[in-house]
């Protein structure tokens, strides 16, 4: 369990209300942008490449809200980090045209996207001996159980091999809920969670000997935490994570 504070899902969505309200100023934007390269330099940080048998696909896994596009986001850092991952976006969002501008940049990049019409494929990308590592970037604070298709037929299959495949959790994992934790069956087990900004409540049921915790998301001044009830994050250098 993580000797850090966690927020509850309530003022975690306080926190960013603030961050992205007129006082401060920050865009829906340059927040993902800081939680994909976060997420990404974590991956980077534990599977580095070189090591594990040279490989270098990272599958992906996109939802149709924020968490998504956090992938998305990650999915073009890695690219030029040297990976080479593959992205599945089963339901693309229509909410605001800025992730049809993410889907265009990894496109710009050659990134390949799975969409809902090629979905037979993405378990092609299920394979031990190929992939490095998958990014569930699936759901957020929104979910609440049942989960709705194609998503809880995307969960079996990711169960199926997540002993196999590490799985690195954004921010809460996939059939879990913020506060309470693991709510849903089946739900995944990450090797890594990537807690964005500060943990919620769900990352105390985590197990250190199975799940490396980290924080990441470095945009938080010393008194703006304080002001929510918890001490900033001693980052290293240049460093946009800390593991916890």
């Amino acid at each position: 369990m993580s000797v850090f504070k966690v927020v509850s899902s309530k003022l975690a969505s306080e926190i960013d209300q603030e961050l992205m309200g007129p006082k401060v100023g920050f865009t829906l934007q340059q927040l993902m942008e800081l939680a994909g390269f976060s997420i990404a330099q974590t991956i980077q940080r534990e599977y580095p490449l070189g090591q594990n048998n040279n490989k270098k696909e990272v599958l992906i896994i996109a939802g149709p809200g924020n968490n998504g596009g956090d992938g998305l986001v990650c999915a073009r850092h890695l690219k030029l980090f040297g990976y080479d991952p593959i992205v599945y976006y089963p339901i693309a969002s229509k909410r605001t045209p800025f992730y049809g501008q993410l889907v265009k940049q990894l496109e710009f990049f050659q990134v390949p996207i799975l969409t809902e019409e090629q979905s037979a494929r993405w378990v092609d990308y299920l394979k031990p001996d190929k992939t490095l590592c998958i990014v569930d970037a699936i759901f957020g604070f929104s979910f609440k159980p049942p989960m709705r298709e194609p998503f809880g037929s995307i969960v079996e299959e990711m169960h199926k091999v997540e002993d196999k495949i590490p799985i690195v959790a954004v921010d809460i994992p996939t059939g879990w809920d913020v506060d309470e934790g693991p709510v849903s069956s089946p739900h995944l087990t990450p090797s890594v969670l990537v807690s964005l900004t500060v943990p919620k409540p769900c990352s105390k049921f985590i197990k250190s000997a199975r799940t490396a915790h980290y924080v990441g998301g470095r945009f938080i001044p010393k008194q703006f935490a304080e002001k929510y009830g918890f001490e900033p994050f001693s980052y290293q250098g240049t460093d946009q994570i800390l593991k916890l």
